[in-house]
């Protein structure tokens, strides 16, 4: 059978829609060979790698309140000091027996973009611990605090990478899905200081992540620009949209497959 890589985007809040997009895939029996991710979508690929029913992500993730994921404090490089989602992280692993988990024993090969600051150029996690990764590629700048790891200083790859689908086609798969759940510019003032950042950060990265979509067979694209970057009470709307965007594509993506 043709080999199926997925592509995973960044979209803070938004990218639970992909948790939508992988219950369809379970629900058609659809393989997955291969997940390569930035930020959120790097996290909820990060758990899928590691054999975490998605089942039992979304309830995770419904469930935990957005007090324990934002840590807010006055660290020294960003608004949120960022630990409490490796803290939460290490927790879903420790539930489900894999805590201190290498990316390399993982049951689907899996990578995450990050970026370090060090040397201004992409750095991929191929192995290592998984939850540091993850911390790694969901710092976005100016919002969470960056991570250091060996001689780097790493934020969110969204920076240079926010829709990996060129990695998904060098790893050598036959068939390559990316999910986008970035929103279009939109024509309205920003509300916070948080959508300021994160609108300027969008605008900054929107061609290169256009530019990554030419590497995909199928692009996904779940319904959710209209919801904000950090707007937490829409965890279960992202996760509906990433659904009834995966349903739409199923048919086409099972004649790629010949199925």
């Amino acid at each position: 059978m043709k080999k199926i890589g997925l592509a995973l985007g960044g979209g803070a809040v938004r990218g639970l829609a992909h948790i939508g997009v992988l219950k369809v895939f379970q629900k058609h029996n659809i393989p997955i060979d291969f997940i390569v991710g930035t930020s959120m979508g790097a996290a909820i690929g990060g758990l899928v790698a590691a054999g975490i029913d998605i089942e039992k992500i979304e309830k995770f993730v419904l469930e935990t309140p957005s007090y324990r994921i934002l840590e807010i404090g006055i660290p020294n490089r960003g608004i949120f000091a960022g630990n409490k989602i490796f803290t939460i992280l290490d927790e879903l692993f420790k539930q489900n027996g894999l805590n201190e988990i290498q990316i390399e024993d993982l049951p689907i090969p899996y990578q995450a973009v990050s970026v370090d600051l060090n040397k201004g150029e992409l750095f991929v996690f191929t192995k290592g611990n998984l939850s540091l990764a993850i911390r790694a590629t969901t710092s976005m700048p100016a919002i969470f605090s960056p991570v250091s790891y060996q001689d780097k200083v790493l934020v969110d790859g969204g920076v240079l990478n926010n829709l990996p689908a060129d990695l998904a086609r060098k790893a050598g798969v036959d068939i390559v899905v990316a999910v986008d759940v970035e929103r279009g510019y939109e024509e309205r003032e920003p509300r916070s200081l948080f959508e300021v950042v994160y609108r300027s950060y969008t605008l900054m990265t929107r061609e290169v992540r256009r530019s990554r979509l030419r590497h995909a067979d199928i692009v996904i694209r779940p319904e959710v620009g209209h919801i904000a970057a950090l707007d937490t009470t829409k965890a279960k709307e992202c996760i509906d949209a990433g659904e009834r965007a995966a349903e739409k594509k199923i048919k086409e993506l099972k004649s790629l497959l010949n199925l």
